[in-house]
């Protein structure tokens, strides 16, 4: 199930200079306005079959925030505008529309480092109606897709491109495996898939906990590109994201067709 949250950017109280590694912090203020609300929290994990994954959950994926005019300077994103947006897409369905509205309704938060930083507010929590899945799609990526092999630590992991020959089959195997968690049950559907590449790519190099002693880098890649696989799959690329590290927003893609 997916939102769009529009946001107001408030440029009088701290600026309109975002940083360009600004998505940990999003994603930290995500998963806790999810989680503040013990009792609705609990429920809603409930309803959706996660009760006993109360302290791991990490079944959503957002985009990029999107706002118009918006500019690169240097390591900085201006926000010309006082309306921006992003994309938040999750995975269970069961009464997750009252609940995503009601928790982030009229929220404030500031995303920002030292050296600047900019505040925003919730205006509308909208539900973006879902494509009609069928087994093939171009779809377009709203923030950078990260594909690894190597090992876990990340220390000799190697970025995998685009274009490399496994890139496809590695896609497929992580939204098996996605599927296989979220569902508690093996995938028994068609394992077949035709992954091929609209557009040219292009490397985005991301900093996670940017300036502190845990910062580590994130290399992705952003590019227009068609899959034929079941159509399960596809679903789960679309609510839960593509490749590794959704929770953090990468992987978040929309149907080319249905594109702003």
């Amino acid at each position: 199930m997916r939102f769009q949250l529009n946001l107001k950017v408030d440029r009088h109280v701290f600026g309109n200079k975002l940083p360009i590694n600004y998505q940990y912090e999003l994603s930290a203020w995500i998963y806790r306005i999810i989680a503040q609300g013990d009792r609705l929290y609990a429920e809603w994990l409930h309803q959706n079959g996660y009760a006993d994954k109360h302290r791991n959950f990490r079944l959503f994926v957002f985009s990029n925030i999107f706002s118009p005019g918006i500019k690169y300077e240097n390591d900085r994103l201006i926000l010309h505008s006082d309306k921006a947006s992003f994309y938040l897409s999750l995975l269970p369905e069961k009464s997750t529309e009252a609940f995503i509205k009601g928790i982030f309704k009229e929220q404030v938060f500031t995303l920002g480092d030292r050296v600047s930083k900019v505040q925003f507010s919730v205006q509308q929590v909208e539900l973006i109606p879902p494509p009609d899945f069928t087994n093939s799609f171009v779809f377009k990526t709203l923030s950078p897709v990260v594909v690894s092999v190597g090992q876990e630590n990340r220390q000799h992991a190697r970025y995998v491109n685009p274009d490399e020959k496994d890139y496809g089959l590695l896609i497929i195997n992580n939204l098996i495996e996605k599927y296989k968690v979220f569902y508690n049950k093996t995938f028994d559907g068609d394992t077949n898939y035709q992954f091929e590449l609209v557009s040219p790519f292009r490397s985005k190099l991301i900093r996670i906990k940017a300036g502190t002693k845990e910062e580590t880098q994130v290399r992705g890649f952003v590019y227009t590109f068609r899959l034929a696989a079941d159509k399960e799959l596809l679903k789960v690329m679309y609510e839960a994201g593509m490749g590794e590290k959704g929770s953090l927003g990468f992987g978040c893609v929309e149907c080319q067709n249905l594109s702003r």
